[in-house]
């Protein structure tokens, strides 16, 4: 029969793309991870935020508008996860490399995924900046910014986000959702080309991430059929006859089986992997 977690239906015959992002979360340390997790969500929800190095005090006067153009504290404020990275990475806090990436049309997915292989190379903290206009500074901003700010104060810190590897896991086909960091155990010492070449290799063996191949079989005439990389044409495993596609299956119900095109009488299920 169908497990539980393969959703069937007239349109669909997939698994949940972020129940396979975090089986590989799961395998890493995701509690060492939590620190850059919140960073990069509290990057993406502050209009300003701030990078510092571990234990530097941060007052009003650092924050004045027109003087942060400083090497020791880059704005990586934006509005997704993607974009914070990519400034934290400019300033030279991390670096990126791309693990996994696919869209759900290449499997067996109910949405594309990426995993991320992110190496902080210096601790830092986040500094959460509110700036407010009075009318007069209102009507400079538009063309200059925060520069011409007369108001403005410190929301929240961090915690210290530690150097070291770590995994990041997003769900998207267009637009990027961020599921989830785990912390990993690599050489800091390692070309990131092959970090990244070893955790490709140790993803695809996670149980419950590979989403490549869907067996189904049936419980009355024991026919057998296999599709791979997204196809829904099931070829039977002892090469009999031509097969069938899922388009024309029928009779679904709730436990996930379809009519076994086959047979006519028994159920078929699904096991994706």
């Amino acid at each position: 029969m169908a497990l539980a977690n393969v959703s069937v239906s007239r349109f669909s015959l997939t698994v949940d793309a972020a129940d396979t992002i975090r089986a590989v979360l799961d395998s890493g340390n995701m509690a060492w991870g939590r620190r850059l997790q919140d960073a990069l969500i509290f990057a993406t929800t502050e209009l300003a935020a701030y990078a510092v190095a571990p234990y530097v005090p941060v007052g009003p006067e650092d924050i004045r508008p027109g003087v942060l153009d400083r090497d020791d504290m880059s704005d990586v404020a934006g509005q997704s996860v993607g974009e914070v990275l990519r400034k934290l990475a400019s300033s030279g806090h991390l670096s990126i490399q791309t693990v996994w990436s696919e869209t759900s049309g290449q499997a067996y997915l109910s949405d594309g995924r990426t995993v991320t292989a992110v190496h902080v190379l210096r601790p830092f903290a986040l500094v959460g900046v509110r700036y407010g206009f009075s009318r007069e500074a209102n009507a400079r901003v538009l063309q200059y910014g925060y520069v011409h700010a007369d108001r403005w104060e410190i929301t929240d810190r961090t915690y210290i986000v530690p150097a070291g590897w770590y995994v990041m896991g997003e769900v998207g086909d267009y637009s990027l959702s961020l599921v989830g960091v785990s912390g990993i155990a690599a050489d800091d010492n390692a070309h990131p080309d092959d970090v990244a070449e070893h955790l490709t290799s140790w993803v695809s063996e996670i149980d419950g991430f590979g989403a490549s191949h869907c067996g189904a079989g049936c419980d009355t005439c024991g026919g057998r059929w296999l599709a791979e990389s997204g196809s829904w044409h099931f070829a039977p495993d002892d090469g009999a006859d031509d097969g069938w596609d899922f388009d024309d299956a029928d009779d679904f119900d709730e436990r996930n089986t379809i009519a076994c095109p086959s047979c006519g009488t028994g159920r078929v299920g699904f096991l994706i992997f």
